[in-house]
């Protein structure tokens, strides 16, 4: 294995990390958990070249981390939770503090620049997207950003003044966040504008502008291509140039039983089609049953005798056990972690419907006390 250059002051590095090749960390403080990764490379990283270079003040990265190729880190203090993925050509230079939470993913090509940056856990952060921009030094800089963000390929957020971004937000390709906005003279009445922005959790933003000073409410939708130039209230379905409120009150809109039957029964159908099966869905016991070779996929309360059995469900229905249960109310996962139920729970992401658990050592643990709940009002 190569031999990093490491030029620090104090250094906990766990027995089994591996580095790659041209690896430079400078840092006062520097720990390093079990499992992790420093320029590692694929088997599509032949024309990659080598090398990472970290300079910080303190530098945490915990269990599982993986840094590519060509990856460049500075600032203060920078805090990868663990499983955080940090991909090749990607940039960071964020001057007081960077934390990441865990299994988050900085995807190709990407840049985070600032003095402050937060983000939760859950990140995924398409190649070519980037937080910071101009000014994005200045002593005002800050994003807080809370889990499950999702940033596009070639979206930018720019954090000249504050950006605050609640759970599971989603801004679409080429989303645009300003919070300045400047070049002729204010002096000769051009629009000149410093100003934080805001974005209620279970918002989505694909591909729309965002101007300075704007406060997105909470549970909105925002039409592609729009340009907001003022605030959306909870709730809004908006849209246009400039974008303006098309209903209130839209979201959320839980579904009636029957939708949600019908929309469950399309579920398992086209899930049958990724798994490459011809089995389709039935009905059984005022439930549904999707049964392939590895595993029996449930949807409300049917009984199985399947060996491996994965289960939709609301709080308060039985769990047998042995059964893996996803539990729509809660949020949260029960049960057996394997590749099926791993492979399920994505799909699952896919529709918007996400969880606060993840497999560890074979089972599924809560990795968020208290999940946001669409009811809760901003």
């Amino acid at each position: 294995m190569p031999v990093p250059s490491l030029r620090v002051r104090r250094a906990e590095i766990a027995p089994d990390v591996e580095f790659g090749e041209d690896v430079v960390i400078e840092a006062d403080e520097l720990e390093v958990g079990p499992g992790s990764r420093i320029g590692w490379s694929g088997p599509d990283d032949f024309r990659t070249p080598p090398g990472v270079r970290i300079k910080a003040r303190r530098v945490v990265l915990e269990a599982g981390v993986q840094i590519g190729r060509s990856v460049r880190i500075e600032g203060g203090e920078i805090h990868l939770d663990a499983g955080v993925r940090v991909l090749r050509h990607s940039t960071i230079k964020v001057l007081d503090k960077l934390h990441i939470g865990a299994s988050g993913t900085v995807g190709e090509r990407c840049e985070i620049s600032g003095r402050h940056v937060r983000i939760g856990q859950e990140l995924w952060m398409l190649s070519d997207a980037k937080i910071g921009g101009g000014s994005a030094f200045e002593n005002a800089s800050r994003l807080d950003a809370g889990h499950y963000l999702h940033l596009g390929t070639q979206t930018l957020v720019n954090t000249a003044r504050p950006v605050a971004i609640g759970h599971e937000v989603g801004l679409g390709t080429r989303t645009s966040i300003y919070t300045h906005g400047a070049y002729p003279s204010r002096l000769m009445g051009f629009p000149v504008a410093f100003e934080g922005v805001e974005i209620g959790d279970f918002s989505w933003v694909p591909g729309a502008i965002i101007n300075p000073g704007v406060r997105i409410g909470r549970n909105c939708v925002i039409g592609v291509n729009s340009l907001v130039t003022s605030n959306i209230p909870d709730g809004a379905l908006a849209a246009g140039s400039p974008a303006k409120v098309i209903r209130e009150a839209a979201y959320p809109r839980p579904m009636s039983e029957e939708a949600r039957t019908a929309f469950f029964e399309a579920f398992l159908r086209d899930y049958a089609a990724v798994l490459g099966t011809d089995a389709q869905p039935s009905v059984v016991d005022d439930g549904l049953v999707l049964e392939t070779k590895d595993a029996a996929y449930l949807v409300g309360s049917p009984r199985c005798d399947a060996g491996r059995v994965l289960a939709v469900a609301e709080a308060g229905d039985d769990q047998p056990d042995g059964w893996t249960t996803f539990d729509t109310e809660t949020r949260r996962i029960r049960g057996a972690a394997d590749p099926l139920a791993d492979r399920f729970a994505n799909e699952l992401r896919r529709y918007g419907i996400r969880f606060y658990s993840r497999g560890d050592a074979g089972r599924y643990i809560d990795w968020e006390a208290n999940p946001p709940r669409f009811a809760e009002k901003g």
